[in-house]
C-alpha cells in the first residue's frame, strides 16, 4: 500500500508543479479515454493479424495437400509404366507443374500476407490520426462533442 501512497504524492507533486507554473491542467478523463481506444486499435490489429496469419495456415494446408495428392498421382504413373521415355516425359512434366505451382503459391502467400498487414496497419494509421486531432483540439482548447 506504500506504493500506492508514493504514486498519489508523485502526481499530487507534478500537478501541483504545473498549477503553480500556470500550465494548463490536462483533462484526465480525455486522456483515460484516449489510451482505451489506443488499446482497442491495438487489440483490433494484432486480431486482423492473427486472423491473416490463420487464413496463410490454412491454405498453405491445402496447397501441402495438392501437392500430396499431385505426387502421389505420379507415384501411380510411375507405377504402371514401364516406358522410359513415357517415364522421363511424366517426371518432367511433372517437375515443370511443381514449379510453376511453386511460383503461383509463392505468390499467392506473399498477397495474402500483405493483405493482411496492411489491414492491421490501417488500423494503427486511423488510430493515430484520431490521436493526433485529439491531441490538435486538446491544445487549441476546442472540446470533442
Amino acid at each position: 500500500m506504500a506504493e500506492k501512497k508514493s504514486t498519489d504524492d508523485l502526481v499530487s507533486m507534478f500537478m501541483n508543479f504545473g498549477k503553480d507554473m500556470k500550465l494548463p491542467s490536462p483533462d484526465l478523463e480525455a486522456l483515460v479515454e484516449r489510451h482505451k481506444k489506443n488499446l482497442q486499435a491495438l487489440d483490433t490489429a494484432a486480431k486482423t493479424a492473427g486472423s491473416g496469419a490463420n487464413s496463410i495456415a490454412a491454405r498453405q494446408r491445402e496447397m501441402v495437400q495438392e501437392a500430396l495428392s499431385e505426387i502421389s498421382a505420379m507415384t501411380e504413373k510411375v507405377k504402371g509404366g514401364s516406358d522410359p521415355q513415357a517415364l522421363m516425359a511424366a517426371q518432367a512434366d511433372f517437375a515443370k507443374r511443381s514449379f510453376e505451382t511453386a511460383i503461383k503459391n509463392t505468390s499467392e502467400i506473399a498477397g495474402l500476407a500483405q493483405q493482411s498487414s496492411s489491414e492491421a496497419f490501417k488500423v494503427l494509421q486511423q488510430n493515430m490520426q484520431e490521436t493526433l486531432e485529439d491531441m490538435r483540439k486538446a491544445m487549441t482548447g476546442q472540446t470533442k462533442k
